[in-house]
């Protein structure tokens, strides 16, 4: 290391060369003059063996020329550095002055913005204004129109309204007018129609009374004929009217030689010792039998009678209702009861006659003192009753009352002496004061001769 001593100074003897170094530039050459060093020192001690009598290393450096290099080079840089710090100031000065130069230009294109816009806000205030005083105008002119309209409409409307009621109150009067000369015309072809109608009548009801009495006066010469040989009108007449006649018979051998318009033919039954006279009444007809309800036979189990006002008492002996009996539908609605004993014939307790004829009687239907009236078939149909049976009669009462199952509808006979003639029974209660159907008593009479006046076998 010694032997390259030649060439540079004694480090330890040398200026200090940090003293020259002023800047941060100076600094990086030394530093880099330093590693240049080592690495030279270290190559030259690569090739030598260490000795332990080696004095303490000792580094000479020449380094003027070098220092001069760096210091031009330091001062090349400052230089540099400082055309470029120029550069940069008169950069930011441009950029300022350019910043400055658009700062002035943008706003005065924002005042200017802003006096377009106060210009552009007053033209839309006066344009706004403008148009709502027109449209306020063109509104009020609008109201006044459809005031006009209004007082054109009511006006249209009051005069249309005076000659709607003026041609309604003519025609109301043309109507009346031709209604009552209508009237006027059907009243006048009413009554020759009556005149007509009732001479027409009038001449049938003559020509009918006229064969009628023809015809009665032959059948009384051929009934007394027939009564000159009593085998001969006894074979011609019912059971029931030969019971008829016997009736009369015994009335007039107890002395009873007039007959009240009331029936006191009818009477009621009980039921284990519970009277049933508000269900179920009958008729008697025989001195050992009644006729009912079959209803009122086959809901209830008849033990006693009571007839004469309740004051004659019978025990049931048997019951016989019709063998085609139906409730629901109610067909041959009609039964018989026979007491155990015959009843005893007074003044007010005696069997009603039946009635034989095949033909309605016209008038003198009775129902327990009050009047009854048949009517037409149609007054009794209704949605459950479409069609009435040949058995069936409609019939009214004149005074309303209720009716009871079983109670009887006489017919008065002023030709015989035994008034009462039974023609129907009732087959369901009722307080209706409504037409009302009854059970025909001659559609049966072949049921009821069968069982109370038996034919008599030779």
């Amino acid at each position: 290391m010694r032997s390259a001593s030649y060439t540079i100074y004694k480090l330890r003897t040398a200026k200090p060369i940090w003293l020259k170094i002023e800047n941060c530039e100076k600094k990086m050459v030394f530093i880099a003059l330093i590693v240049a060093l080592l690495q030279a020192a270290s190559t030259e001690g690569s090739n030598q063996e260490p000795s332990l009598d080696d004095v303490p290393l000792s580094i000479y450096v020449d380094a003027s020329k070098e220092i001069d290099y760096f210091i031009s080079l330091a001062k090349s840089i400052d230089e540099k550095q400082r055309i470029l710090e120029e550069a940069l100031a008169r950069l930011s000065a441009e950029v300022k002055a350019t910043e400055e130069r658009w700062n002035e230009r943008l706003s005065a294109e924002v005042k200017e913005t802003q006096r377009l816009n106060e210009r552009m806000s007053a033209v839309v205030k006066a344009t706004e204004e403008r148009w709502n005083e027109r449209l306020s105008a063109e509104v009020k002119e609008t109201q006044r129109l459809n005031e006009r309209m209004s007082a054109v409409v009511k006006a249209t409307e009051e005069r249309w309204n005076e000659r709607l009621s003026a041609e309604v109150k003519e025609t109301q009067w043309l109507i009346e007018s031709k209604i009552f000369r209508m009237s006027v015309a059907v009243k006048a072809t009413e009554e020759r129609w009556n005149k007509r109608l009732s001479a027409e009548v009038k001449a049938t009801e003559e020509r009918w009374t006229e064969k009628m009495s023809i015809l009665e006066n032959k059948f009384k010469n051929l009934s007394n004929q027939l009564t000159k040989s009593p085998d001969i009108a006894t074979l011609h007449k019912r059971p029931a009217e030969l019971a008829c006649e016997k009736i009369t018979s015994k009335l007039q051998s107890i002395g009873v030689t007039s007959i009240t318009d009331v029936a006191v033919h009818l009477g009621a039954f009980t039921e284990g010792g519970f009277k049933l006279w508000e269900l179920c009444y009958f008729a008697l007809i025989d001195t050992r039998f009644v006729l009912t309800a079959a209803d009122c036979l086959s809901s209830h189990n008849v033990t006693t009678l009571e007839l004469n006002l309740y004051i004659v008492l019978k025990k049931v002996k048997a019951i016989h209702i019709h063998p085609e009996f139906s409730i629901n539908p109610a067909l041959n609605n009609i039964g018989l009861i026979e007491m155990n004993s015959e009843v005893e014939y007074t003044f007010d307790l005696y069997p009603a006659c039946m009635y034989t004829s095949a033909f309605n009687p016209k008038s003198g239907l009775m129902e327990r003192g009050t009047k009854v009236q048949i009517v037409a078939d149609s007054e009794c149909l209704n949605k459950h009753t479409t069609q009435l049976l040949p058995n069936q009669m409609c019939v009214k009462s004149l005074t309303h009352n209720c009716r009871q199952k079983g109670e009887p509808i006489f017919v008065l006979n002023e030709e015989t002496f035994s008034k009462h003639q039974l023609v129907g029974i009732i087959g369901k209660r009722s307080c209706i004061d409504e037409p009302y159907v009854i059970t025909n008593v001659f559609a049966y009479l072949d049921f009821i001769e069968s069982i109370v006046w038996p034919k008599k076998e030779n």
